[in-house]
């Protein structure tokens, strides 16, 4: 089975490591779209020099360049497969970014609406269904923990230097188990964070008070700027 991770992986301080490629391309994608909401939930940062269509298109000329190039120019492949690779992250970047800032009060119409459903969607299976399973089948079968004949600890040992006995068996299959819900717990967590700022997404931003204190004396108490004028 593919292992999605380049030969370097295969090295002394990460031996293993490369087995584990699905589960770090899962990952990743997963930071990187977790990434792009939180900047579609944030107004735009930058002004796009660009139009919308010119940005789209750069898209597959990146794609269309990249496969040329690594095509035309052998002995350097990789590299610009991982370059071209970086360039599309950036871009993407870039258009979220930079894209027009949406008036609220428009309404969002069907082919949004199900672009963003079948997106959400694909946002779920990959958080609840493939990371969890790649981490599964990697504690399987390159770490070998779904072995029930191997402990962590048994109840006929010591606890550590403490002259007592640990009061149950640890086998691997059960530390396995554990990480895998810890990722659920996460992943949920930040599913919950995201849905609230997406639904305040649109809330206006306080303004400053003038009168609310900038610092505070050594004594603690706080300062706040004067509005006299004059020499009062």
């Amino acid at each position: 089975m593919s292992n999605l991770l380049p030969n370097w992986f295969n090295d002394w301080w990460i031996d293993g490591l490369r087995g584990a490629g699905r589960l770090f391309w899962s990952v990743f994608i997963l930071l990187l779209v977790t990434a792009i909401i939180i900047m579609m939930i944030k107004p735009p940062l930058l002004k796009r020099p660009v139009s919308t269509r010119v940005g789209v298109a750069l898209f597959g000329v990146i794609i269309v360049g990249t496969l040329v190039l690594a095509k035309i120019i052998t002995p350097w492949q990789n590299t610009i497969v991982w370059l071209g690779l970086l360039a599309l992250i950036a871009h993407t970047f870039f258009m979220v970014a930079s894209r027009p800032a949406r008036d609220p009060d428009v309404a969002a119409t069907w082919a949004e609406s199900f672009a963003g459903a079948v997106g959400v969607f694909a946002f779920m299976a990959l958080a609840y269904a493939i990371v969890p399973h790649e981490w599964m089948t990697f504690a399987n079968a390159n770490l070998g923990w779904g072995d029930t004949t191997k402990f962590l600890f048994q109840s006929n040992q010591n606890i550590f230097f403490i002259p007592i006995n640990w009061p149950f068996n640890f086998d691997y299959p059960a530390l396995r188990d554990i990480i895998v819900s810890v990722i659920y717990i996460v992943i949920l967590g930040a599913n919950l964070k995201l849905w609230v700022m997406w639904q305040h997404r649109l809330d206006p931003i306080p303004e400053a008070d003038p009168n609310a204190p900038v610092k505070r004396s050594r004594f603690g108490r706080p300062l706040q700027v004067s509005s006299a004028s004059g020499g009062n």
